[in-house]
């Protein structure tokens, strides 16, 4: 089958269609001899609302061979038109032009004029090329909308669990969010993040957690030490019994995968991210992305931000971004503006919850975890009963109880 001519034939016979899929074509999506032809199907299309193939040959009279022999080879088919069916050859039409663009990428980092420093801007080009959603597919009739939500009326939301009961209750994460877990160094940050990723692939999310500042053995003895709850000296002595080890055997199916990205930048990520159909990304931490040639570091940062923002936006992946904080007053109540570096952060997480060690409030003048949500697009501002064993490398639930802010 002629996949890009049986679209076209297909978008001719059954122009009701045409609505829900050529939005989201553009004209490389084609080969060279089916262009004039998509353009032809699309000028037609926007002048006037309608796709009508005699009037079409009628505008484009040197196109008529051409749009005669896509109606001839969709019908010779003999393959029942449906919306799904449209929508399938749309999508694989699209998937084999990323392709194509992803393979000429491939050929021009391997030409021998290639230079190391052109190879970010060749990442960036290829997650470019691996990210099918497009901006005109952002444009949909209200309609639709609104006949999609009364559809889905009977479905619960499809959250991903954070895998601490009391975060949940509260904190709705949805594929396309980014969400940052900030504190100071030594707060947990990493801890609760390996805790979470492992607790999402239980769940059965493929789970992608990019470590920028620790080898992948290391964070898997602190997985260890969280799972089996056993001190993390014990695990890096070795002197964990083996009837504790024995328990390990549940790690072996989780659908997690764990890397080193030390030097690497967003697009490298996304790509890998897409490589690997995670559903969920870690990244640990934010500020050691590799940046572009920014002039100063609240530029980068603030760059690093909205590239965060722009991945889990196309690829409907949850992001979640660990964030240094400031030192500044190490033991005050941590805030958005202790952010480093850039105020972009906090205008981009769609959540951000922080995380300190031994702070004292007017309430708890002795010195204590502290643990709140910041932002919460979802939801109210909560500061959370949970407390963190660094021993052990787990976060616990302490009590039932909530405190709004």
């Amino acid at each position: 089958m002629n996949l890009h001519k049986v679209l076209l034939g297909a978008l001719l016979l059954k122009s009701e269609f045409a609505p829900y899929v050529l939005p989201s074509l553009e004209i490389e999506h084609f080969p060279s001899d089916l262009q004039p032809v998509f353009a032809a199907v699309s000028g037609s299309w926007n002048a006037t609302g309608r796709l009508d193939a005699v009037e079409i040959c009628a505008r484009y009279p040197e196109q008529k061979e051409a749009i005669i022999g896509c109606v001839a080879e969709c019908e010779s088919e003999c393959i029942a038109i449906t919306r799904d069916r449209v929508e399938e050859w749309t999508q694989l039409a699209r998937e084999q032009a990323a392709l194509a663009r992803v393979q000429g990428i491939a050929v021009q980092i391997a030409n021998s004029l290639t230079t190391f420093a052109d190879l970010p801007d060749l990442y960036s080009q290829m997650g470019e090329a691996l990210t099918l959603d497009r901006e005109a597919q952002d444009f949909k009739p209200i309609g639709e909308l609104v006949d999609n939500y009364v559809r889905k009326l009977d479905e619960k939301p499809r959250y991903i669990p954070t895998g601490l009961s009391v975060l949940d209750k509260h904190l709705h994460l949805s594929p396309g969010n980014l969400f940052i877990i900030g504190g100071r160094p030594s707060a947990g940050k990493t801890a609760l993040s390996l805790q979470m990723a492992c607790e999402q692939a239980r769940k059965g999310y493929r789970v992608c957690y990019f470590s920028l500042e620790t080898d992948p053995d290391t964070l898997t003895a602190r997985i260890i030490a969280n799972r089996l709850a056993v001190p993390l000296a014990d695990v890096k002595a070795k002197s964990v019994p083996q009837s504790d080890l024995d328990d390990l055997a549940k790690l072996h199916k989780l659908p997690l995968f764990i890397r080193s990205a030390s030097g690497k930048g967003v697009a490298w990520v996304k790509a890998q991210a897409q490589r690997m159909k995670a559903q969920v990304v870690f990244i640990d931490y934010l500020q050691l992305l590799a940046t572009g040639k920014a002039r100063d570091r609240y530029q980068q940062i603030t760059s690093i931000s909205i590239a965060l923002h722009e991945l889990a936006q196309t690829t409907g992946i949850l992001v979640v971004a660990l964030a240094q904080l400031n030192r500044n007053s190490a033991q005050s109540l941590p805030t958005v503006a202790d952010l480093k570096e850039s105020g972009q952060i906090e205008q981009d997480a769609d959540a951000i919850l922080l995380l300190a060690n031994d702070v004292t409030t007017q309430n708890r003048p002795e010195k204590h975890y502290h643990c709140s949500l910041e932002k919460n697009k979802e939801g109210d501002l909560w500061t959370l009963p949970i407390t963190f064993d660094k021993e052990c490398q787990r976060f616990l639930e302490i009590t039932s109880e909530f405190e709004r802010r």
